[in-house]
């Protein structure tokens, strides 16, 4: 069963770096905009050992989806929890449209869903270390980034897409001191990012999107 996301493909990118990067507290918030109009809203907290946060889609049903994964001391985030809501924040106005846990394993990932037709539960192929990928999810995509400090020239990268339980690679290469370039099929994606491998910004240029953190 696939979490209910958007379709707009927007990709992470994780590789190894020091545990002290990981272990930064922080918090902050993306804008996501498509042309003029703000399409997604994202607030995040971090610790050393936990990563939350509500990714906000501005369409007609209102729909969020807040998540909480827990971090490795690697890195990695080898568990992840997502409830998708639809409605006005408020006693009484929203409604749960799904839940979700995926925990990574080895070279697999278990799935379970619960929705309105009962709980079911799948099990996933995947690569070792894959990257949850939540669309949209610019908060999991910095923490795939700040592994990725310690890349070399060019790595491939492995990712798993919790809204369809594929896992597809992207291509990861350094653009100067401040910016990385991230290639998933012929989709360029150009990130900004600081010295600990906070994504500060970003645009798809073919596809009209620019993401900014305040």
């Amino acid at each position: 069963m696939p979490i209910r996301v958007l379709h707009l493909a927007l990709l992470a990118l994780a590789a190894p770096t020091s545990a002290m990067t990981q272990m930064l507290p922080d918090s902050g918030k993306y804008f996501v905009r498509h042309g003029r109009d703000t399409v997604a809203t994202e607030h995040f907290v971090r610790s050393a050992t936990r990563l939350e946060g509500t990714l906000a889609i501005h369409n007609k049903k209102r729909t969020s989806q807040r998540w909480t994964a827990v971090v490795g001391p690697d890195g990695t985030l080898p568990l992840v929890d997502v409830t998708v809501w639809e409605g006005v924040d408020g006693p009484g106005k929203m409604r749960v449209i799904q839940r979700a846990r995926v925990i990574f394993k080895e070279d697999s990932a278990a799935v379970d869903v619960f929705a309105g037709d009962g709980l079911q539960t799948r099990l996933f192929a995947t690569e070792r270390g894959a990257v949850p990928y939540l669309n949209l999810s610019f908060a999991l995509m910095e923490q795939a980034v700040r592994r990725a400090r310690g890349a070399p020239e060019q790595a491939e990268v492995a990712f798993f897409n919790l809204g369809g339980g594929q896992t597809v690679v992207a291509k990861l290469s350094p653009l100067g001191t401040d910016s990385l370039l991230l290639d998933i099929g012929k989709v360029r994606y150009h990130l900004r990012v600081d010295s600990l491998g906070r994504v500060l910004g970003g645009r798809i240029p073919s596809q009209d999107v620019v993401v900014d953190r305040r």
